[in-house]
């Protein structure tokens, strides 16, 4: 009786809280965040930062995304100049954002609403689901997902903007400090640096980080150019040993 007691306990399904707990890394976040998006009927997340002096287009704000890198790359290829559809949006407040294609009423940003009608029809989406968070370190920024699913109900939206709030505390847990002040490295090329330093190839960090391949190159050559380190592989090495990767 006791052996089946702890059987049935060790098959126990554990909680999305002690599944982040277990994350080590960026891509065990990426992986249960999608999972998370699945679960609720989305297609897609994302995890942004709001605009800064470094970050002003939407490629450059993404921290992680399950998102393809063409979706994104198709919603700037069609803006005059560089945005990112959640400065809007994080400038409203910090409450929940639902926003839906078959609700014209519905008070979406500008910003936001091309975005999501620019690539609703090519990807099969009519709604989104925006989580404001805020970071001491890293300011405003945000979880969301989109898809193509029944308008969200009161428990669903306490719930889910419970587990983006969790992912992303735990997601800057886990990323490596910023960059120290007299870093010569963008927060890009730090990034790019870190997946490196963990054995990934330059595909692997382009699809976390919703970036094309030539764009990941560009920022660890970019990197190498400034340690004068001969290859990534030496550019990592003097990251580490100055403290300006972990």
């Amino acid at each position: 009786m006791l052996m089946s007691a702890r059987s049935q306990q060790q098959e126990k399904p554990t909680s999305v809280g002690e599944q982040l707990h277990n994350c080590q890394t960026q891509f065990d976040i990426l992986r249960l965040l999608r999972e998370l998006a699945a679960g609720f009927g989305y297609q897609y997340f994302f995890v942004a930062n709001g605009a800064t002096p470094e970050e002003k287009s939407f490629t450059e704000a993404i921290v992680i995304t399950s998102a393809p890198a063409d979706l994104v790359q198709a919603h700037e290829a069609t803006q005059p100049v560089a945005s990112n559809p959640l400065v809007g949006i994080l400038a409203q407040g910090g409450a929940p954002f639902e926003f839906r294609l078959d609700n014209s009423a519905a008070p979406a940003p500008a910003d936001f609403r091309v975005f999501i009608e620019g690539i609703a029809g090519a990807y099969n989406l009519d709604c989104a689901f925006v989580v404001p968070v805020y970071h001491p370190d890293h300011g405003p920024s945000a979880v969301f997902f989109i898809g193509k699913r029944a308008p969200m109900s009161i428990g669903e939206t306490a719930e889910l903007a419970l587990y983006a709030h969790m992912a992303h505390q735990r997601l800057r847990q886990v990323s490596a400090r910023p960059s120290k002040p007299d870093s010569p490295l963008t927060e890009r090329e730090r990034e790019c640096l870190v997946w490196t330093s963990v054995g990934k190839t330059s595909v692997e960090i382009a699809q976390i980080l919703s970036l094309s391949e030539h764009t990941v190159n560009h920022y660890l050559n970019n990197a190498a150019r400034k340690f004068d380190a001969v290859n990534r592989t030496q550019a990592v090495a003097h990251g580490l040993r100055f403290g300006f990767i972990d």
